[in-house]
């Protein structure tokens, strides 16, 4: 469509949004107003439907437009047009900024929405939202692309109105006032939070939204926005104007003042853990590095001196990295070497009774309970940015944080010192992993690419910090990336999207194998591909896949997919909504988390061979120590706290606390005995067991 002209004036000069109704025009016959808006009518049509009466309806829906165009809040109409049997609109062009780029400029500068601004906010679109319930329309598709900010005055526009346009006259059920209303509270709650709305958690058993820690309010206004997204219709609002009224009625007086922040609530004293101290305040939270200004003139010579003895070792740590990180490829198991899954059976459970030799499985050295018992915080490793993913390499040397801002930053963890920091992706990380060989690295993020590194430039001298190039960036997804995998023999990347689809991709030269999707089966959620990983497939036939591909969506379910054919294999079946899967160290078996407990399963046999009634939210964070016997799992998006479970027992061996904000990521490191914990407050937390043998250690506080 860019380029051609509409109705002998209309010019088009560009495609507005991805739904391809939508462009940005220039009108020949009006000079003073040049650009313009034209949108494609889609209308919702009955079955067998004459073209007669298309037109007439589609006449009847410009009524209605033009009508809802004498609000100040909505575009006016233009004209409207039939051209080659499709059906447009024009409509004015209004300047100003769309709340989705508001969004995301705020979250670049590390900022969130306060309380006023939100109310603000609200009040202008639902004044809007209002006049059109009153026309007897709901807009039906609000999101972040539809509201603007007008610039010559500050107020708030609903514009798309596509869809309730579509529904005009056709006798055709329009989208309910409530899903608007729900809508525009889910979009206030990410502008309080900073947390995109398809990530805010709602609990699998009750429906309820849990996002009272995640954004401080006042709380009168906490609840008039839980009269927006509350699952309860009982206490919603049964109209905008309902709403409207509500928020002009509260008092900012009442209660905790907007600008106040909310407490986490107090845990167990823990000798050994963090001190419990408030959440940073949104500014704060992007801005780590201070230094007391009494320090600043009398310690000056000394930070100099520090500051050299610290660029020293940094250059020698980047030069050990080069050096020591990459693990021969020949010391991978071949694909021939893992266990044959088909035949493996409910006696062959591989969570050991005994506890298996530490120098050999990287094991604690202590009972579990005992080591659970002295686990302490050793080391506390602060970043400008939320914590969104973590990897490490397989010899533990290196420690890979993805952040909000779209950075991969690189640590050693023994030193507790920032090598590098990585830039590339336009949005926040969703994902990492680190190949079995530690040769590269690979990250997903919100800007849909899936991007591959060779860890090898981190000890290139000439490479400063930031300037980490990819290896190769691999493109065709269409929404945000939430998980990826690397086979145990390093030749495949897999890749799982929001859009509903798995990506195989060869991790030599990044040529798409295939693309599998999972819309095809039934999803309830709507979230999209949540979590892939590879477990060998136990098959030796010539031509057949070595491996097999593990995926969640959100549904009560995990997917088993041939990656050579793209056939679903098997569905496992549980009874609550699954989006994160581990898989035992020797990929015999698969856990997964769910609001009934932890279920684990054979992957060969399919059958599920253990449930350990340990209720978990399935946003949990997971993660397994190398030997398969110990879980670590942060609770959902409301506590500070990260549990530890024995999963031969099913024991609640500890409850880690002390964290300033949810946990975001987990994993332990190769040798079993280190936890690492991410969080939203930028800070990542290396925990081990106390060394009784070390006095001096012992007393020593991080």
């Amino acid at each position: 469509m860019v380029g051609q002209t509409l109705a002998g004036r209309y010019q088009i000069l560009e495609e507005l949004g991805s739904s391809g109704q939508t462009y940005l025009a220039q009108d020949g016959h009006c000079p003073e107003q040049s650009w313009v808006v034209i949108r494609r009518w889609q209308p919702r049509s009955p079955k067998g439907e004459e073209p007669s009466a298309a037109r007439q309806r589609f006449q009847q829906a410009m009524a209605l437009r033009e009508r809802l165009g004498s609000h100040d809040a909505i575009p006016r109409l233009l004209a409207y047009f039939e051209e080659e049997g499709g059906f447009y609109w024009v409509e004015e062009w209004i300047q100003g900024q769309t709340l989705e780029q508001a969004l995301r400029q705020t979250t670049e500068q590390g900022q969130l929405w306060s309380e006023v601004e939100v109310r603000a906010f609200l009040q202008d679109v639902l004044q809007t939202l209002a006049f059109l319930q009153g026309e007897g329309v709901s807009h039906g598709n609000l999101r972040p692309s539809c509201l603007l900010c007008r610039q010559s005055d500050g107020r708030w526009m609903v514009l798309g109105l596509g869809q309730a346009m579509a529904s005009a006259g056709s006798g055709l059920e329009a989208s309910s006032a409530g899903g608007d209303l729900d809508a525009l509270g889910l979009l206030a709650l990410q502008a309080l939070s900073g947390i995109p709305t398809h990530k805010l958690f709602r609990d699998p058993l009750t429906g309820e939204l849990r996002w009272h820690d995640l954004a401080p309010t006042s709380a009168p206004f906490a609840a008039f926005l839980d009269g927006l997204v509350g699952c309860d219709p009982r206490q919603r609002f049964a109209s905008a104007a309902a709403a409207l009224a509500a928020l002009q009625a509260l008092s900012l007086a009442e209660g905790v003042s907007p600008g106040a922040e909310i407490l986490p609530d107090p845990v167990a004293v823990d000798p050994w853990q963090e001190p419990t101290t408030p959440p940073r305040s949104p500014v704060s939270l992007r801005a780590r590095f201070w230094i007391p200004p009494l320090w600043a003139g009398s310690s000056l010579a000394a930070l100099l001196v520090l500051f050299g003895v610290a660029a020293w070792q940094l250059a020698a740590n980047l030069s050990r990295w080069g050096e020591k990180a990459v693990v021969p490829r020949d010391s991978v198991p071949p694909a021939g070497t893992m266990a044959n899954l088909g035949s493996a059976g409910p006696n062959s459970f591989s969570f050991t009774e005994q506890p298996p030799n530490p120098s050999k499985t990287g094991s604690p050295a202590l009972d579990l309970a005992d080591w659970a018992k002295s686990l302490r915080l050793k080391a506390k490793l602060e970043g400008p940015a939320a914590i969104t993913a973590l990897a490490i390499s397989p010899d533990g040397n290196l420690l890979v944080a993805g952040g909000d801002d779209g950075v991969i930053r690189f640590w050693d963890p023994q030193a507790g010192q920032l090598l590098q920091s990585w830039t590339g992706h336009e949005g926040s990380i969703e994902t990492l992993a680190i190949s079995p060989d530690g040769t590269f690295l690979v990250s997903g993020g919100a800007d849909k690419t899936v991007r591959v590194w060779d860890l090898a430039a981190l000890g290139d001298p000439a490479l400063r910090s930031g300037e980490g190039v990819p290896r190769l960036q691999l493109q065709g997804h269409t929404d945000l990336i939430n998980s990826v995998a690397i086979s145990p023999d390093g030749r495949w990347i897999a890749s799982g999207s929001a859009d509903r689809t798995i990506r195989l991709w060869q991790a030599e030269d990044g040529q798409l194998v295939r693309t599998i999707d999972s819309a095809a089966y039934p999803v309830t959620q709507g979230a999209g591909i949540t979590a892939v990983a590879f477990a060998p497939s136990g098959l030796a036939e010539e031509g057949s896949s070595p491996w097999i591909l593990v995926a969640a969506n959100g549904n009560p379910a995990v997917y088993l997919w041939d990656p050579r054919s793209g056939a679903l294999l098997k569905t496992l079946e549980a009874d609550y909504p699954i989006e994160q899967v581990l898989l035992s160290p020797d990929g015999r078996h698969l856990l997964a988390a769910s609001a009934s407990g932890i279920w684990i399963w054979n992957v060969g046999t399919g059958s599920r061979e253990r449930t350990l009634p340990q209720p978990l939210s399935g946003l949990a964070t997971l993660a397994l120590s190398p030997d398969g016997r110990l879980l670590a799992s942060s609770t959902d998006h409301r506590a500070q706290q990260i549990k530890l479970w024995d999963l031969r027992s099913g024991k609640e061996l500890r409850t880690l606390g002390g964290q300033t904000w949810m946990v975001s990521a987990l994993l332990f490191g190769p040798d079993g005995q280190t936890l690492l914990s991410g969080g939203a407050d930028g800070a990542i937390r290396i925990w081990g067991p106390e060394h009784p043998a070390s006095e001096a250690e012992k007393g020593t506080q991080p």
